[in-house]
């Protein structure tokens, strides 16, 4: 079974190709530690909550996106 680490945050929607420029960066380092795959996900329709959400977990302005992040590694 893989064990997985996930991460939500809140991005400036301006910089959406900062954060891909970024990510891969970022995913390359994790792919030679030992990950399987690494995950990200640009929010194209993150619908609002009646108690919580993940726009009021990161405390996202309106000019910013939700991503959501994962990382898979071996068991």
């Amino acid at each position: 079974m893989s064990y997985i680490d996930g991460f939500v945050i809140a991005v400036p929607t301006a910089n959406k190709q900062k954060f891909i420029d970024h990510a891969y960066l970022g995913d390359s380092v994790f792919m030679e530690m030992g990950a399987i795959r690494v995950v990200e996900c640009w929010g194209d329709d993150v619908p609002a909550g009646k108690l919580t959400d993940f726009r009021k977990a990161v405390q996202a302005e309106d000019d910013e996106t939700i991503v959501f992040s994962w990382i898979e590694w071996p068991d």
